[in-house]
């Protein structure tokens, strides 16, 4: 089986607008390999027209794909505490609440209608309720993210995720370890998936940008080669 990786860019809301059309291209330019934009729907794509045309764009040549990342990044503190070290209140769909999903199924649809094409879904942090994944599959995605797992209609394809996503330096270093066990996994254990997942916050440290060159550097020697995520399974 060939072995592929994908590398993702997390938490950038539509509401940046020329600001996350700048974020992308510095990616795109510095790694020069497909990259799926895990989008923070905040706002309708019409609303900020400029990013619009950008991304569908970059889409249409295959370039970018787009997954939709819920649409506010934030949880309230209701939610399972056990967990909070993990999601830090941005697990959006732990909370079961009528009125949000309501407003999860209307940006959903307006905002593939607007594109023309379908998307993925992740929720923030990897982790929803039962009730808001019965959801998600109501929509049929292109698939579901979870944190071990891409649900695809068809199919479940196991792939772990190496992540970091912490503007903490002391947090950063404990995920590194974290990530690079699950890197140093994949290559024992023969993995043919892996997730890359770079954060918006991971742009702004030196040391993480770094963690992700070497990263990626790795997979490439490895013979993994890149790819969108869609295209993962």
């Amino acid at each position: 089986m060939e072995r592929v990786y994908s590398l993702s860019l997390h938490d950038l809301r539509i509401s940046e607008g020329r600001k996350g059309i700048g974020i992308i291209e510095g990616l795109r330019k510095h790694f020069q390999i497909p990259l799926t934009i895990h989008l923070v729907f905040d706002e309708d794509l019409t609303a900020q027209p400029e990013l619009s045309k950008y991304l569908l764009e970059q889409m249409r040549t295959g370039s970018l794909e787009l997954v939709f990342h819920g649409i506010t990044h934030t949880c309230s503190k209701r939610v399972w505490e056990p967990l909070a070290f993990f999601h830090k209140y941005q697990a959006e769909y732990l909370d079961n609440d009528a009125e949000h999903r309501k407003a999860t199924r209307k940006s959903f649809a307006a905002n593939r209608y607007d594109m023309k094409m379908n998307m993925g879904i992740c929720p923030p942090c990897w982790l929803s309720s039962r009730e808001n994944t019965s959801l998600f599959e109501s929509f049929q995605p292109l698939y579901i993210e979870k944190l071990l797992f891409l649900h695809y209609p068809d199919k479940k394809v196991l792939s772990p995720v190496i992540s970091l996503g912490s503007p903490s330096r002391v947090e950063a270093y404990c995920l590194k370890i974290l990530a690079g066990t699950i890197s140093l996994i994949s290559g024992l254990f023969h993995l043919n998936r892996v997730r890359i997942a770079m954060h918006v916050c991971d742009l702004n440290m030196e040391t993480s940008c770094r963690f992700f060159d070497e990263k990626i550097s790795t997979f490439n020697r490895r013979g993994f080669r890149p790819v969108l995520l869609r295209e993962l399974k």
